[in-house]
């Protein structure tokens, strides 16, 4: 196989670009496919939408918390609504902790020998909230990515 850009090699020709020159589509085009017309699908006229290439969009059935606890097929998934809940409920844990070492230092200033050592822990204890927030925020951003993969794998499985 040859290079293209090899000496001697007949440039190809250039096909015009659909998106609309090399800096992207022009502006208020959308990029992808566009949709053909409605047409009933393989399973008859009741059967949804599809269009042209057999797509059918994804239906979203957002369940109740309940609900979603008590599926056995695991069609809905608790834990994405929930991380927003235990993201506050860190925040707040993180902060508690942090007021109580303020808190503690300013308890040891009262002593004449650990003044310093206070002082040290009133300072650190800004860099400990942010590296902790960012533990935490690193974790959840680790699980929303991985139950976003499945939810995105779903769609795939479902076109083909």
């Amino acid at each position: 196989m040859t290079n293209p850009s090899d000496p001697g090699h007949p440039p190809r020709p250039q096909a015009p670009d659909p998106a609309g020159g090399p800096y992207g589509p022009p502006p208020g085009r959308r990029q992808g496919p566009v949709p053909g017309p409605r047409v009933p699908g393989p399973a008859g006229p009741g059967a949804g939408p599809y269009d042209q290439q057999g797509w059918v969009p994804p239906e979203r059935t957002d369940k109740g918390l309940l609900a979603a606890l008590l599926d056995a097929n695991f069609d809905s998934l608790v834990t994405p609504r929930l991380l927003k809940v235990f993201y506050v409920l860190s925040m707040v844990m993180v902060t508690l902790e942090c007021l109580a070492i303020v808190g503690f230092a300013i308890w040891v200033i009262s002593m004449d020998f650990y003044w310093a050592v206070a002082i040290l822990l009133i300072l650190a204890t800004p860099l400990i909230w942010f590296f902790q927030m960012l533990f935490v925020r690193i974790l959840m951003e680790a699980v929303v990515v991985r139950f976003k993969q499945a939810e995105y794998l779903r769609v795939i499985k479902d076109k083909s």
